[in-house]
């Protein structure tokens, strides 16, 4: 045998020595020792010093594990917990102290206790040796944290410590949840611009579908009224009136859908000029006083300053103003009175169409903007599908103004447009 040989025996003979009386060295103290053995004997003084090796060993190995990152714990055959380092007590907020002799299930939240006993089977077993398990915190947050573990087991096979290296993942969890709560926000947006085309396409073409028959009931009706079908009686002429009725009333709502499937579309141009005021407002008054007129309402237009412009669609506003006149006539009972105004400063120029209505919730301010909506059914079931003021705006959203109401139950409402006073390019 080699020099190099019989040397390597030797260390590995007194390793074997000091394996074998390393758990008896950990168990005794300076006084047993010399009880055992000669304190001044050669073999007393190696198992001291061994044992001091071992005591400075285990110190740097905790002292290590203290200033690990990541939580790190020892825990025996019953679940009871014998040891936690100082991560533990930086990621839960409880003191070593609190988490040591206790069963590592106190941790875990109520509600998943269940499962995580299954999963402690699983791993005294040593089935499952990388897993997730959320942790309770002392401020009652909980924190997830993925384990990787490692088992001992006494000469007997019996399991004697489970030490756990867990890092917390709660971050990159929600960052992982808000991910997958973004992607399907987008396919759930995708499917519904999809359904909402699909709608926008269908009302296109139905509404076109139907102008046509209207239109002819329209036109036979106006030849039977000329008499070239043969003459018509008096009670005729009644009947025909109430058809012509039914037949605008019809068209009406057709065009407003219509109108709605085109802005849906992006399909409605818009025109921008300076438009007058008060010329906008005389237009509006030849079409609207003779429905307010056969109502019984007073109709007050307040004079406007001269020669004041605003920047937008002729067409689209009078659009716009015609409606909210219509609405204050339906909702204006006969005696009532609907004023129309206007004022101005640099930027905007403000019409005002006031009414002593029935008037809105304040709730219900903003939803009535919306698409087919109606806030005063058993008033408006024979009027219309509630388009008229969602169209209207989105006009004024077009020519980069704003559509807004104010009201009061009983009090009647107010709706302004505001438009841009001076020229604003389309693309700006």
């Amino acid at each position: 045998m080699h020099d190099g040989d019989g040397k390597a025996a030797s260390i590995q003979a007194l390793i074997a020595r000091l394996s074998a009386t390393e758990r008896e060295l950990q168990r005794l103290g300076a006084g047993e020792l010399d009880a055992v053995v000669d304190p001044d004997s050669a073999t007393a003084i190696l198992l001291k010093n061994a044992q001091v090796a071992i005591s400075q060993s285990e110190a740097r190995f905790r002292d290590l594990v203290n200033r690990c990152p990541a939580l790190v714990c020892e825990v025996d055959g019953d679940g009871e917990t014998i040891f936690a380092n100082e991560a533990a007590h930086g990621i839960l907020g409880f003191a070593t102290e609190e988490i040591v002799g206790q069963p590592w299930s106190s941790l875990v939240p109520d509600d998943e206790r269940d499962s995580a006993r299954e999963l402690a089977s699983a791993v005294r077993r040593g089935d499952v040796t990388s897993f997730e398990l959320p942790l309770r915190t002392r401020s009652g947050d909980v924190r997830c944290m993925l384990f990787n573990t490692s088992n001992r087991y006494a000469t007997d096979g019996a399991l004697q410590m489970v030490v756990a290296f867990g890092i917390d993942i709660t971050e990159r969890k929600r960052a992982e949840d808000a991910a997958k709560a973004l992607a399907a926000a987008e396919r759930a947006r995708m499917q519904a611009e999809a359904a909402n085309k699909a709608k926008t396409e269908f009302l296109a073409v139905m509404s076109h579908e139907l102008r046509t028959p209207l239109n002819a009931i329209a036109g036979y009706t106006e030849l039977i009224e000329m008499g070239l079908r043969g003459p018509v009686t008096s009670a005729q002429s009644e009947d025909l009136a109430k058809i012509k009725r039914s037949q605008r009333h019809l068209l009406g709502l057709i065009n407003d859908i219509m109108n709605f499937a085109r802005l849906e579309t992006g399909h409605v141009s818009i025109s921008l000029k300076d438009i007058g005021v008060n010329e906008t407002l005389a237009v509006l008054d030849a079409m609207t006083e003779p429905q307010v007129a056969a109502k019984g309402i007073a109709y007050v237009k307040a004079r406007c300053e001269n020669g004041l412009t605003a920047w937008a669609d002729e067409e689209k506003t009078r659009q716009i103003l015609i409606n909210l006149v219509s609405n204050a006539i339906k909702f204006t009972p006969s005696g009532g009175r609907i004023t129309i105004s206007c004022d101005a400063d640099e930027t905007t120029v403000r019409f005002r169409v006031s009414d002593t209505g029935r008037g809105i919730a304040p709730e219900k301010l903003e939803v009535i903007f919306e698409p087919f909506v109606q806030v005063n059914k058993q008033f408006t079931r024979d009027e219309g599908v509630g388009l008229g003021l969602a169209i209207s705006r989105d006009l004024a959203h077009m020519m980069r103004g704003e559509l807004t109401a104010q009201s009061e139950l009983g009090a009647g409402s107010v709706f302004t447009l505001t438009l841009p006073r001076h020229g604003v390019s389309a693309d700006e």
